[in-house]
C-alpha cells in the first residue's frame, strides 16, 4: 500500500511517502520544508501566529504533494517543539486538520524505539548492543537495542535548534561555547553511567543534521561518494576536526563550507558541539551513520513490522530488490551468482578472501547485468551508475565502491584505476576488488550464452594449475572467448586455468 507519513520536527516539516510490500518499503518521494519551531519555542515558550500559520500552510502543502503521487494511507507525528509548546494542543488541532488526519504527538522514549527500528532496518549491524543516537531539532533521543528489543531508552532537551536559541553571536565566543557544552552535560550527566553499563559495540547516529555533519566531513578528502552515506563510519576526531572550524566562522563561513546545505548552515556548529561532547562523555570513538530513521520506523510500525531483518537479509533483500526492479526475468544473474560461489570456494587457497567477500562477489554477480535494462551497448556503465546511485541498504560506500567497480568492469581486460569509485578504495580494498573481479569474469563467462548449460563447476588444484571441471549439457562460448574471460585470473594469481568440459569432452 502507498503510504504517507508527515513528521512534524523541530527543524523541520517532512513528508514520506512510500510503498511497502511485506517486510520491504520503497521511498516514492521525500519533500522537507525548513521551520525551525524548535527555536521558536526554545525562545518564546509558544508557537507565535504566524510561525502557526506557517506549519499549518507547510502541512497543508505537503499533504497535496502526498495525495497527488497516490497515498491512500495518511499519517502523522509531532515531536519536540509541538510537543513542549505551552499551545501545542491547540496547534496540533489546526495542523491535524490541514493534513486530513490526526496528528498523534509522540513522547521521547516512542520516539527513541522509533529511531531504533528505523536504524535496523537500513543498517547491517553484526555486533550488539547497538546505541542510536537521534539528534533532532528539538531533543537527542538515546536508545540501546538487541536484536528488535530497545532494552533501554531516555529522551534530553539537547536538540540544535532549540541549543542554537541560547546564543546570539556569530561567529560563536568561547563564553557561548561554555554555555552549550555545559548544557549537554547537564542533561546527559544522569544517563552515562547507564549507557556504558551496556557496553553498546555499534553506535548508529540518525537526523539530518547528523548526515548534514558526516557529509561535510566526508567531502574534506573524498574521491569519489555514492548517493547515500548510509553506513558511512565517522570518527569522533573528524568530527572534533569540523567543530573547531565550524565554531570559527560566520554564517557567510560555514556557507563557504564545501558539502554544506544553506538551509543547515544556521544550526550546524550547534549540533557539531553537541554530537562531539556526547560522544566524548561517552567515550566513543566512531559513529556509523544511518540514512533512515523516524519516518522510515513509522511506516514499518504501523504495518507491523517490528523485527529488524539480521545483517545478511538486510543486504539480500535489497540485492534483490534491484534486481527485480531492472532484470526480473532474467535467470542469468542468480545463475552467475551460484557459479561465482563455487569457483570461489574452489579456489580459496589461491585467493585467500574472507566469507564476507564471498557475499560481495554473489551480490555483485546478482547485480552486474543490471544495466542491460537501460540499454545493451555500455551496458556495464549503466550497471556501475545504477549501483552508485540505487541506495542499497546494508552496505557502507566502500562496499558500495567495490560493487559498483565489478559491475563496471565485469566485461573488461581489467580495472581502469581513474574510476572513481575504485580510487576511493584502499590499497587493500583495492585488491580485494581486484581479486573478486577474476572470479566473476571466469563465472560470467560460463553462462556467457545466457543459457545456464553449464550447471555447476568442481575445481582441483595442481600445482599452479586451477582445473574447472563443468557439470551440464556443455559450454556454450567459444575457446577464444574463454581464454579472455580466464585471463585476468591468471595474470592476477600467476596460475594456468584449465578448463574441462564434462559434456563436451
Amino acid at each position: 500500500m502507498r503510504t504517507s507519513v508527515l513528521d512534524l520536527g523541530s527543524n523541520s516539516f517532512h513528508v514520506l511517502v512510500a510503498d511497502l510490500d511485506g517486510h520491504h518499503l520503497s521511498p516514492v518521494m521525500r519533500q522537507r520544508e525548513m521551520l525551525h519551531l524548535g527555536r521558536v519555542v526554545a525562545r518564546h515558550g509558544t508557537i507565535p501566529p504566524e510561525h502557526r500559520t506557517a506549519a499549518v500552510a507547510t502541512v497543508a502543502h505537503l499533504t497535496g504533494l502526498a495525495r497527488r503521487v497516490g497515498a491512500q494511507e495518511h499519517l502523522a507525528v509531532a515531536t519536540s517543539a509541538l510537543r513542549d509548546a505551552d499551545n501545542g494542543p491547540a496547534v496540533i488541532d489546526a495542523l491535524s486538520e490541514a493534513a486530513g488526519t490526526d496528528v498523534r504527538i509522540l513522547d521521547g522514549r516512542t520516539e527513541a524505539r522509533l529511531a531504533y527500528l528505523g536504524v535496523r532496518a537500513a543498517v547491517a549491524v553484526r555486533s550488539e548492543p547497538v546505541l542510536v543516537l537521534d539528534l533532532g531539532g528539538g531533543s537527542l533521543e538515546f536508545a540501546v537495542g538487541v536484536g528488535d528489543r530497545v532494552v533501554w531508552s531516555a529522551s534530553t532537551r539537547l536538540g540544535a535548534s532549540r541549543l542554537s536559541a541560547l546564543v546570539t553571536r556569530d561567529p560563536l565566543r568561547k563564553r557561548d561555547i561554555r554555555v552549550l557544552t555545559e548544557r549537554v552535560d547537564e542533561e546527559i550527566d544522569p544517563l552515562v553511567d547507564v549507557l556504558r553499563s551496556h557496553h553498546p559495540g555499534t553506535t548508529v547516529a540518525v537526523g539530518g543534521t547528523v548526515r548534514a555533519l558526516a557529509r561535510i566531513a566526508a567531502v574534506d578528502e573524498a574521491v569519489w561518494l555514492p548517493a547515500t552515506l548510509n553506513q558511512l563510519r565517522v570518527s569522533r576526531r573528524e568530527l572534533d576536526h569540523l567543530r573547531d572550524d565550524l565554531v570559527t566562522r560566520d554564517l557567510d563561513g560555514r556557507l563557504d563550507v564545501p558539502g554544506m546545505k544553506e538551509q543547515r548552515a544556521d544550526h550546524l556548529h550547534v549540533a557539531a558541539i553537541v554530537l562531539t561532547r556526547v560522544l566524548e562523555r561517552l567515550g566513543i570513538a566512531q559513529v556509523t551513520v544511518s540514512d533512515w530513521g523516524l519516518r522510515e520506523a513509522i511506516l514499518l510500525d504501523a504495518h507491523g513490522v517490528t523485527g529488524p531483518p539480521g545483517a545478511d537479509d538486510l543486504r539480500s533483500r535489497e540485492v534483490e530488490r534491484m534486481r527485480l526492479s531492472f532484470v526480473p526475468d532474467d535467470p542469468h544473474p542468480a545463475h552467475v551468482a551460484h557459479l561465482a560461489a563455487q569457483v570461489f570456494d574452489g579456489t580459496r587457497s589461491i585467493h585467500g578472501r574472507a566469507e564476507r567477500d564471498r557475499g560481495l562477489l554473489e551480490h555483485a554477480a546478482h547485480l552486474h547485468a543490471v544495466g542491460e535494462s537501460l540499454a545493451l551497448r555500455r551496458q556495464q556503465q549503466h550497471g556501475a551508475y545504477l549501483v552508485e546511485n540505487a541506495e542499497l541498504r546494508g552496505f557502507d560506500p566502500a562496499e558500495l565502491a567495490l560493487l559498483a567497480t565489478l559491475v563496471r568492469f565485469h566485461p573488461s581486460r581489467g580495472i581502469d584505476r581513474r574510476f572513481p569509485p575504485y580510487a576511493s578504495l584502499s590499497a587493500a580494498d583495492q585488491e580485494r576488488t581486484r581479486h573478486l573481479l577474476a572470479i566473476l569474469q571466469i563465472a560470467d563467462g560460463l553462462d556467457r550464452a545466457h543459457d545456464q548449460a553449464v550447471t555447476d563447476v568442481t575445481v582441483k588444484l595442481d600445482a599452479a594449475t586451477v582445473e574447472l571441471h563443468l557439470d551440464g549439457d556443455g559450454l556454450h562460448v567459444t575457446a577464444d572467448e574463454l581464454a579472455r574471460r580466464t585471463r585476468l585470473f591468471e595474470r592476477t594469481f600467476d596460475v594456468t586455468v584449465q578448463v574441462h568440459d564434462q559434456a563436451g569432452g
